[in-house]
C-alpha cells in the first residue's frame, strides 16, 4: 500500500512539474531564440580614406548594425548588412575609427557586441586614372548648340575629390597648369569655349582629398563641323519621283546621313544609309502596311544632313533645311 502510495504522489508532481515553464530547463525553440553574436571581428584592410572589416556571421538570414566610434567618442550606428563583411570609406585619414558589430535576433532586438577593432585609413596612393574618356562635339545653330561634351566612367576611388580637365589642340600634349581648363566633381564636362573647325584634345586625372593626383587618362578628341551646305534640289525645286541629294563636302566629317520629312520639322520618310559620299539616291522608310515609302507628284517635302565626326555616326552638326517638290 505504502509503494503504491508513493509511485502516485510522484506521478502527480511530475504531472504539475510538466506544465509548468519556472525553473524549467530551456526547450529546443527557446534555444533557438536565444541571442547569437557574430565573433571575430576583423580589419581585413587599410586602404586610402576606407578601412574593411570582416566577421564571422552567425547566418545567411542573419542583419547585423556595424557601430563605429571616432576620436571624439561618439558612438554611431554606421550602417547594416546581410554580409559578413563591411567597406567603411570616405574617411579622415587624420582620425583613428573604432568599430563593433552586433546581429539582430527575430524580434529586432540587437544581440550582443562583438570585440572592437580599431583602424587609421592612410594616404599612401594616387588615385587610379580616369577610364574610357569620351568626347563628341555638337554644331546645332537650331538650339544655339555649340559644344564639346566629355564623359568619362566614375572613379572607384573612396576618398576621391575632384577630377582635373585638360585641354589643348596638340595630341600629344602633356597635362599641366597651362592646360589645365576646369575641375568638375562628376565624371562630365561640356567645354562650350570652342571654335567651329578646331580639332580639340582632352586628358583628365584624378584628384583624392589628401591632394594626390592621378596620372592622366587616354586621350580623346573632336571637332565640331561647319553646317553641311546643301546643293541641290533647293529652294522649292523641281525633283523626280526619286531625288538624288547633293550637298557640299564638311572638313573632318567622316560620315553623313540624309533626312527627308514630311513638313519642316516631323514627318521622317527616308531612310538612307550613312555615307562618306556628299551624294544620295532617295530610300523610303519601310512600312508594315505598304512596303517602301515612295514620294507623290505635286507633294513638296523637306530635306537635310547631318554631319558625323565619329565612325558611329553620332550627330555632330546639322544643315539648315530645305524644300522640294516632286514633278
Amino acid at each position: 500500500m505504502k509503494i503504491i502510495l508513493l509511485t502516485l504522489i510522484a506521478a502527480i508532481v511530475g504531472f504539475l512539474g510538466c506544465g509548468s515553464d519556472d525553473g524549467a530547463a530551456p526547450t529546443e525553440s527557446r534555444v533557438a531564440d536565444l541571442p547569437q553574436n557574430p565573433r571575430n571581428l576583423q580589419v581585413e584592410k587599410i586602404g586610402d580614406g576606407e578601412v574593411w572589416l570582416q566577421w564571422q556571421g552567425v547566418s545567411p538570414e542573419t542583419q547585423y548594425v556595424i557601430y563605429r566610434t571616432e576620436n571624439d567618442g561618439v558612438t554611431v550606428a554606421l550602417d547594416s548588412t546581410f554580409d559578413n563583411s563591411y567597406r567603411d570609406a570616405s574617411l579622415s585619414y587624420e582620425i583613428e575609427y573604432s568599430y563593433f558589430v552586433v546581429a539582430l535576433e527575430s524580434n529586432g532586438q540587437e544581440g550582443p557586441p562583438t570585440n572592437i577593432v580599431s583602424g587609421q585609413p592612410f594616404n599612401n596612393l594616387s588615385p587610379q586614372a580616369p577610364n574610357a574618356l569620351r568626347a563628341t562635339a555638337h554644331n546645332i545653330s537650331i538650339f544655339d548648340q555649340l559644344e564639346i561634351v566629355l564623359d568619362w566612367q566614375l572613379s572607384p576611388e573612396s576618398d576621391l575629390s575632384f577630377y582635373r580637365v585638360y585641354r589643348d589642340v596638340e595630341p600629344d600634349f602633356a597635362p599641366g597648369q597651362n592646360n589645365l581648363l576646369s575641375v568638375v566633381s562628376e565624371p562630365r564636362f561640356v567645354d562650350e569655349a570652342i571654335s567651329v573647325g578646331t580639332v580639340y584634345y582632352y586628358r583628365v586625372t584624378a584628384v583624392d582629398r589628401g591632394g594626390k593626383e592621378s596620372v592622366s587618362s587616354q586621350m580623346a578628341s573632336d571637332v565640331a563641323l561647319a553646317e553641311p551646305r546643301l546643293a541641290t534640289p533647293i529652294g522649292g525645286a523641281l525633283a523626280p519621283p526619286v531625288p538624288v541629294f547633293r550637298w557640299r563636302s564638311v572638313g573632318d566629317a567622316s560620315l553623313y546621313r540624309v533626312i527627308v520629312t514630311s513638313s519642316p520639322t516631323s514627318g521622317e520618310l527616308s531612310d538612307m544609309p550613312l555615307g562618306s559620299d556628299t551624294t544620295a539616291v532617295f530610300v523610303g522608310r519601310s512600312l508594315a502596311s505598304r512596303g517602301k515609302v515612295e514620294l507623290k507628284p505635286g507633294a513638296v517635302y523637306y530635306w537635310k544632313v547631318v554631319a558625323s565626326s565619329k565612325d558611329a555616326g553620332v550627330e555632330n552638326s546639322v544643315s539648315a533645311i530645305e524644300s522640294f517638290k516632286i514633278r
